[in-house]
């Protein structure tokens, strides 16, 4: 399943262990973190990286609104594969109109 993923695919969340507020939110893949392992890529308020504390590979996701444990960054959690449904072909303009009537 983790390779149904390339940095930058749509997901929706649909699964948490901590932060339950980020189900039903959409955000972009960016990297897969093995267990302790430091992303490549930056938090582009500050140039900060994130590490992968979790005891687990998880998939580093920003997006609007995401509300993770990770200090001093916004818009950016790890979750878990299995937390991570694709969002891709037809059910992409939905979920866009899903976000637009929400709003």
């Amino acid at each position: 399943m983790n390779n149904q993923f390339k940095p930058w695919d749509l997901a929706l969340i649909v699964g948490a262990r901590r932060y339950v507020e980020n189900i039903g939110k959409t955000c972009q893949v960016i990297e897969l973190l093995q267990p302790s392992e430091v992303s490549k890529w930056r938090d582009p308020a500050d140039g900060r990286t994130v590490a992968n504390m979790a005891g687990t590979q998880c998939w580093l996701v920003v997006g609007e609104g995401l509300v993770s444990g990770i200090e001093s960054t916004r818009g950016a959690c790890l979750a878990l594969p299995r937390h991570l449904m694709p969002l891709r072909g037809d059910s992409q303009p939905e979920q866009q109109k899903s976000r637009e009537l929400v709003k």
